[in-house]
Formats: C-alpha cells, structure tokens, sequence
C-alpha cells in the first residue's frame, strides 16, 4: 500500500511539472505588446486612459480637455519619442514638459493627475507597456509607401481586432495549439507562415495548404473557437500584397 502511495505521489508530481513545463513553453512567445496590455490592466491604467487606453475619460479642468487616449494622433500630442513616453509613466510628467510654464498652465486646474510608477513597475514591466502604447498608437509605422498602405489595409479589414495593435498582440484563444493566436513580428510566426505565398494562403483561405494537409494542425486548428477567417471573396491581390508588404516591415521592426 505504501509502494502504491509512493507511485501516486510520483506521478501526481510527473503532472505538476509537465504541466508548468507546458504552460512555461505555451506563454514563451507572448509578444511584449500583450505583456504591456495586462501591465496596464492590472496597473489601472484603463480607469482614466478607458478600455484598451482608447478613450480616456473627462477631464473639466484640463485645458486640453479629456485624459488623452492611446490611439493615433493623440500621443504625438503629449510624446514625441519613447524617452517621453518613459518619463509620463515614471515620473507622471516629463521634466520638459513641467518646467515649461504654457504647459504648466494648462494642467493647472486639472482634476485627474497622471499617477508616478517609478519603483512601482519592474524594467520588463515599463517595457512591456511601452510597447502596447506604441504599438495601440502607430507610435513607429512604415515610411514606406506600400508597407504604409498595408497598414490601412490591414485596420480597415480589421485584422488586428485578433492579432492586436499593429498585429503585435497575442491574443487568448483558448485551445489553440499554443492558447493564443501569434502576433505578425513574433519568433513563431515563421512556423504557420514559411513564405509570402503561405500568408496569402492564410489571407485568402482561412488556412495555408500545408496546415490544411498535416492532421494534427487540422485537429488544433478545427477546435479553436477563434478561426482565421477566409477573406478571398473580400480582398484584392494588390491589398494582399501590401498586407505582406506590411508584416514584413514588421518583422524588420519588432518590439
């Protein structure tokens, strides 16, 4: 009986590490953005910047009027380069931006103040949420032309309503062979898309060939609740080839 006990506990243990082994390996690829945006929702910071950071809330005695929100068009307004970013989230304001009385002056009746988290995040933690800033705010985007049009393309489409801000997020999708769907600039992506022809195939038909063919990316794939729509219907070859103009951009310029 106690050979039986011992056996037991032995594998009850087995089960325990291989399944944080399993889970270590599943969350290995998470994209920074992703990290970022459970940075600022269990930090708070959709309390006053709203869901996402996409609607910050009012502000009656800001002269510049509501909390900003992350979208594009209004970080460039309060941070033109990442050092700025950083400072708003340390210290609750940049040193230029404080010393500076026109600024000084517009912030004076305001009713909600930008918390300082200096010592408050880890170093992974402010670079995970400055990623999501950047990538929810087209911070960078391409000065290339098509890769610029792809990401319209892409926004119109809706494409990152799944694959995050810029299509660097990594969103749950529960049962999916790793639990979430791979961000465009991660190290994983290369395994579903091996070629522009593969991500078109995605594009196009919800799945590439050589996923189509193999039984068990079949099996993941068909018992994932969130699929890959198939867009052939709904898109041009000149919008795919931007789309693939983009991701490549993308994958030059991770975060």
């Amino acid at each position: 009986m106690a050979k039986l006990g011992r056996w037991v506990l032995l594998l009850g243990l087995i089960a325990v590490v291989g399944y944080g082994a399993l889970q270590t390996w599943r969350s290995k690829n998470v994209s920074a953005v992703q990290r970022g945006w459970r940075v600022a929702e269990s930090k708070g910071c959709f309390s006053c910047h709203g869901p996402g950071g996409r609607q910050g809330m009012p502000d009656p005695g800001h002269g510049l009027g509501d909390v900003p929100d992350w979208l594009p068009g209004q970080m460039t307004m309060y941070a033109s380069t990442e050092a700025d970013l950083r400072e708003w989230i340390l210290d609750g304001m940049p040193k230029a931006v404080r010393d500076d009385p026109k600024q000084a002056q517009l912030r004076d009746k305001a009713v909600i103040l930008m918390p300082a988290w200096r010592g408050l995040l880890t170093d992974r933690e402010l670079g995970d949420l400055v990623a999501y800033i950047k990538a929810v705010s087209n911070f960078e985007k391409p000065q290339d032309e098509k890769a610029e049009e792809g990401l319209r393309v892409a926004a119109e489409l809706g494409c990152f309503s799944c694959h995050g801000p810029q299509g660097r997020g990594s969103m749950p999708n529960a049962r999916a062979f790793k639990g979430y769907i791979p961000s465009w600039d991660g190290a994983d992506f290369p395994e579903l898309a091996a070629n522009d022809q593969e991500i078109r195939e995605w594009i196009q038909d919800g799945v590439s060939q050589r996923f189509q063919k193999n039984p068990l990316a079949r099996f993941f794939l068909e018992r994932q609740p969130i699929k890959m729509p198939a867009y052939k219907d709904h898109i041009s070859d000149a919008q795919q080839d931007r789309i693939v103009d983009f991701i490549h951009w993308l994958r030059q310029h991770p975060y």
